[in-house]
């Protein structure tokens, strides 16, 4: 179809289909994005940030620009990045593709990781999704985590294989949202496990492990246990948001 033609034909599709927002259904200007007002509650986390943990710096503490949480907590993870700051605006959009089906938003989701990621990549072996318990996944029919890395996939087709199998959730957890640190640590505890099986494929491998959002860091934790006793060598972190309030 000639592309004056095909661009006729859009324009009269979009007169019978409105293009909405894929953040609030609102009309948009383009489809599959978001309107002015959404794009404006999304804060993308930039640098300057601590090269650790990704944890965005207000002060950079030491010449290697590291935070002051890297400096007195056991950090397990090799390096850690987030795309975005998990404020209302990042929660609202996340919220949509974890419990009301809007899987229209991973690709979006997917280029932003893939932007936010550049510097994990490199020397990486595998993309590993944090994985739900099978009666979560049977409630919700798909992995948020594991959508994600399948669409990094197709936009970046030679990033790290993408390896789910390595990582299974064997305990069904509670929601971490209203409990302390203490209680996180316990409720998933021993959660995760990785096959004895893989353990040749994962021995000094590097692994990136992705989620769509990092909190307090121990659900995170408990995962890089189960693969650093499988195996690997290194863990890296890669969460579409990121909460600021659990850090300090």
């Amino acid at each position: 179809m000639p592309n004056g033609l095909a661009l006729h034909f859009k324009k009269i599709l979009n007169w019978f289909i409105p293009m909405r927002c894929l953040g609030c259904g609102e009309m948009a200007s383009e489809d599959h994005q978001l309107c002015a007002e959404c794009w404006k509650s999304i804060n993308f986390i930039n640098t300057p940030y601590c090269k650790v943990c990704g944890y965005p710096h207000t002060v950079q503490t030491n010449s290697e620009e590291l935070c002051d949480f890297c400096g007195y907590e056991e950090i397990l993870y090799e390096s850690a990045r987030s795309a975005l700051i998990y404020d209302e605006g990042a929660k609202k959009l996340i919220l949509r593709l974890k419990y009301a089906d809007h899987t229209s938003l991973v690709p979006i989701f997917a280029r932003w990781l893939v932007n936010a990621g550049q510097d994990l990549f490199e020397d990486a072996d595998y993309l590993v999704p944090v994985p739900l318990h099978w009666t979560r996944l049977l409630q919700r029919r798909y992995n948020q985590a594991a959508l994600l890395v399948v669409g990094m996939k197709k936009i970046a087709p030679s990033l790290p294989k993408y390896a789910p199998q390595f990582l299974r959730r064997i305990k069904k957890t509670q929601s971490q949202g209203q409990k302390n640190k203490k209680e996180r640590i316990e409720n998933v505890q021993n959660a995760f496990y990785s096959s004895p099986r893989h353990k040749q494929a994962l021995q000094d491998k590097t692994i990136i492990l992705v989620d769509d959002v990092m909190a307090s860091g121990t659900t995170i934790n408990e995962c890089i246990k189960t693969l650093v006793d499988a195996g690997c060598k290194n863990v890296r972190v890669l969460t579409l948001a990121r909460s600021l309030l659990e850090h300090y």
